[in-house]
């Protein structure tokens, strides 16, 4: 009966309408492509035999890197901005990324991060935009919600739910909620999205400037730049994601980072997140030899200074030890260990041993019948058969030696 009623439960909880429920989610990249954003841009540069890496610092600037693409919190200190602008100046093509142009982030949600600007720009960045004549405008979301047109026929970005989403075309959830630029760099005109809130004003044009051309806003806001500066140049882009993986692909924004590297000098192309190399990573970059042969003194050190058990002997092949050695061996292991107890334990058990068998000794006066049978005085005897704790070489060899005289003259 107890069979049939778990049997009946089991099948309760088993049992199901056969009604099932199938929803699409989406993980994003996996790998390589997940911890670098802009891993496709330089994959697609390697095709054209572009040199392209990712670096989590600036590292060293010279004349074989030809454009550096950055986050402005990059600049961070007027000094920085200014080795920016040197390495500009000598031929270097920068490329300032606002909105998305760490390499972290998740593009695959509903609302992607965007760059979070303080209430105060780095002094770097400021130092920057009053070199080249440059001020950032826009930006209030309340304003820009009025103005936004997204290049989807989707419905209210606001007002979707996160399955209504996921069941949209690809295409359209990747453009949702962007706009278009049509960007001009010397050719026909680049169809660009962006999604970010600001804009550049310039008020020195030169000859060689490039900029986009943004509807509805006015034609003194653009949200992609490209300034010379010396020999080199400078360009700016309000919204890095038409370059990260999973918009590249859209638009013509593999055509415009193609062009945007055709407007530099030959050599390496570089994504570098900004940051500040530690002391530890420096040392490791310039000192990699010093430090592995660094690693192997200490472990040889440690290797040969480590206590042992006892001082290795050396021992020739096809010998045996004589038995007199190994009991030398135990003896001094024994004294180091500080074990007086385990090397004298076995001679006063013995003497003990003998006189159980003696007929003539007795426990009363012991000590007076062995100072009489040894010869030897009884404070001696006393010390031989009582002393504990022993720790001085000499004293150990005269109550050993005490011990064996008992012991030899006990018949």
């Amino acid at each position: 009966m107890k069979f049939i009623f778990l049997a009946l439960l089991l099948s309760l909880f088993c049992s199901s309408c056969r009604e099932t429920e199938s929803k699409r989610r989406t993980v994003g990249y996996k790998g390589e492509a997940k911890s670098n954003p802009f891993l496709a841009a330089g994959r697609l540069l390697d095709t054209y035999d572009i040199e392209a890496a990712t670096e989590h610092s600036l590292g060293e600037l010279d004349y074989s890197v030809s454009t550096l693409f950055i986050p402005p919190s990059s600049l961070n200190t007027v000094g920085r901005s200014k080795r920016m602008l040197d390495w500009v100046s000598n031929g270097g093509h920068l490329v300032l990324m606002f909105e998305g142009g760490e390499l972290n982030g998740n593009d695959f949600t509903m609302s992607p991060r965007r760059y979070l600007w303080a209430e105060e720009s780095p002094a770097g960045l400021d130092y920057l935009f009053e070199e080249l004549s440059i001020s950032l405008v826009g930006g209030d979301d309340d304003d820009y919600s009025d103005i936004v047109k997204t290049v989807t026929d989707a419905a209210d970005p606001d007002a979707l739910t996160l399955n209504d989403w996921e069941e949209m075309e690809e295409q359209d959830r990747v453009l949702l909620d962007s706009r278009e630029s049509i960007m001009n760099l010397g050719n026909n005109g680049l169809r660009v999205n962006h999604w970010g809130r600001k804009s550049f004003q310039c008020d020195n044009w030169e000859e060689g400037d490039y900029a986009s051309k943004d509807d509805p806003e006015s034609e003194d806001s653009h949200h992609y730049l490209s300034l010379s500066y010396g020999d080199g140049r400078i360009s700016l882009l309000s919204d890095a994601r038409p370059l990260r993986n999973r918009y590249i692909a859209y638009g013509d924004h593999a055509e415009f980072l193609m062009n945007t590297v055709d407007l530099s000098r030959p050599g390496t192309v570089i994504f570098s997140g900004g940051g500040r190399i530690g002391f530890a990573a420096m040392v490791w970059k310039h000192f990699k030899l010093a430090v592995i042969a660094l690693l192997v003194v200490v472990v040889f050190w440690l290797w040969k200074n480590l206590p042992r058990y006892g001082p290795q002997l050396d021992v020739e092949a096809g010998e045996m030890r004589e038995f007199s050695d190994q009991i030398r061996g135990i003896g001094r292991f024994l004294w180091q260990h500080k074990r007086d107890d385990a090397l004298l334990g076995g001679l006063r058990a013995h003497l003990n041993r003998r006189l159980s068998l003696h007929a003539g000794v007795s426990d009363e006066g012991i000590f007076e019948q062995l100072s009489e049978m040894s010869g030897l005085p009884v404070e001696s005897v006393i010390e031989a058969m009582t002393r504990e704790h022993i720790t001085e070489p000499g004293v150990m060899v005269r109550v050993t030696q005490n011990l064996q005289e008992i012991l030899k003259n006990i018949h």
